[in-house]
């Protein structure tokens, strides 16, 4: 059963909710993915689309992966700082990062995006209404 939500979250919860690969909109931990690489257009819970009308929602999505991508990696340098660190170690822990860090961040990088949309683009009534045209 779809329930409308009546009241929008605050940004706090908005971007807790993205982070936390929940939908942004309602908070539900199914929301959009019914496998680490299926997902579906509307919220199972309260039918929210993830793209607001948006056909170029997935940019956004990709570019949260990267920024997620590049900032694991980064974390991995610094780490390499410490005294004594083999050099081996650290080329093979980055590169599994850039390599795998994509494929870990896809979901992740679809619900921090869309709690960013929805920061950035308030809802609208019909969207607070729960309904279905509302995002086209």
């Amino acid at each position: 059963m779809i329930r409308p939500i009546e009241v929008a979250p605050t940004r706090a919860r908005l971007l807790a909710r993205g982070f936390t690969r929940r939908c942004a909109w309602c908070g539900d931990r199914i929301a959009y993915f019914t496998g680490w690489f299926q997902r579906q257009e509307r919220c199972r819970q309260c039918g929210h689309a993830y793209r607001r009308g948006d056909a170029a929602f997935e940019l956004g999505a990709t570019t949260a992966n990267i920024i997620m991508t590049l900032l694991v990696t980064i974390l991995v340098l610094v780490a390499a700082t410490a005294p004594d660190v083999p050099v081996l170690g650290v080329v093979i822990a980055a590169s599994a990062v850039g390599i795998l860090g994509p494929a870990l961040f896809y979901p992740l990088s679809f619900t921090v995006w869309q709690a960013v949309d929805l920061w950035m683009r308030p809802p609208t009534a019909p969207e607070l209404r729960g309904e279905a045209d509302a995002t086209l």
